[in-house]
């Protein structure tokens, strides 16, 4: 069985930890989150969206700007959601995988909002941005270290209000699943 490594120990340590809050105070994958988050690109929201078209068409404009924020109301109360999942397998340690998914969040304006430890991982809450097509939504990464050394992720990503996404789950999972498998952020 292979030992964690100690939290004081070498700073070398920390690709086979599957602690967050121990990976998280590590100056390495801080300083690669740090990075990842200089290139983040903030899309313009679907608030800011409506908002404009109503400047632009100010006849129309205001009552579909009503109209959408009553029919987001309506699908909330009736809990309409729309979403994907994903699964991948990557021969990395659990703590390089963790790592990966936090800069991915930190590139994509993903803001973690909720940490789970797990006994061999955690699982990683964030939210998804609003966009033009989307009010935005739910990411959750479950990243699990498995017997043979490799470790297993699955992630969920979730738009809470809408029947349709037009493709951002799907695309936020995409993202993900191709930040994962590019070469190492650290």
């Amino acid at each position: 069985m292979r030992q964690t490594p100690d939290p004081a120990g070498p700073e070398d340590g920390w690709p086979h930890e599957h602690r967050y809050e121990v990976l998280i105070a590590t100056p390495a994958v801080r300083e690669a989150v740090r990075r990842s988050a200089e290139g983040a690109r903030h899309p313009v929201s679907a608030e800011e969206f409506l908002s404009r078209a109503a400047a632009v068409m100010p006849l129309v404009g205001g009552s579909m700007l009503r109209g959408a924020a009553h029919g987001r109301r309506l699908a909330l109360a009736l809990r309409v959601r729309t979403g994907k999942t994903a699964e991948a397998l990557l021969p990395e340690p659990v703590g390089r995988v963790v790592t990966a998914v936090l800069c991915s969040m930190a590139r994509h304006a993903q803001p973690v909002r909720a940490v789970e430890q797990h006994e061999d991982g955690c699982t990683l809450t964030a939210e998804i941005p609003s966009d033009a097509r989307t009010y935005g939504g739910v990411l959750e990464v479950t990243v699990t270290r498995s017997a043979d050394g490799a470790t297993s992720v699955r992630a969920k990503a979730q738009i809470p209000g809408q029947l349709v996404d037009w493709g951002k789950s799907r695309r936020t999972l995409d993202s993900l699943v191709a930040d994962l498998r590019a070469p190492d952020p650290v």
